[in-house]
């Protein structure tokens, strides 16, 4: 247990609080940013279907449309989310991408 209390003090000691707190507050300058064109892309998804007739309209969002769109701006938004936060902690993602 001392061991590990030691550890902890050694990296306040080198730094690592401050490079912590630089890194998770670039994480979330960048994660906004990408929060903003994602939400701004979306917006403009949904005013290209806002230009089709109403029984184009009516028969899309019967489909299902409106979910379509909010699972898909959810999962986009995760994802930014979650690579800001492993980067800005110095972790990998090694699955999925080839």
């Amino acid at each position: 247990m001392f061991k590990s209390l030691f550890k902890l003090l050694e990296w306040f000691s080198t730094g690592g609080i401050t490079s912590m707190m630089t890194h998770a507050g670039l994480s979330m300058i960048v994660f906004a940013g990408l929060d903003a064109m994602v939400s701004e892309l979306l917006d403009t998804a949904v005013d290209g279907l806002n230009g089709l007739p109403s029984a184009a309209l009516q028969l899309a969002l019967l489909a299902g449309i409106s979910e379509f769109f909010s699972i898909i701006g959810g999962a986009i938004l995760t994802r930014i989310a979650l690579m800001t936060a492993m980067n800005s902690v110095g972790l990998t993602y090694k699955g999925g991408d080839k």
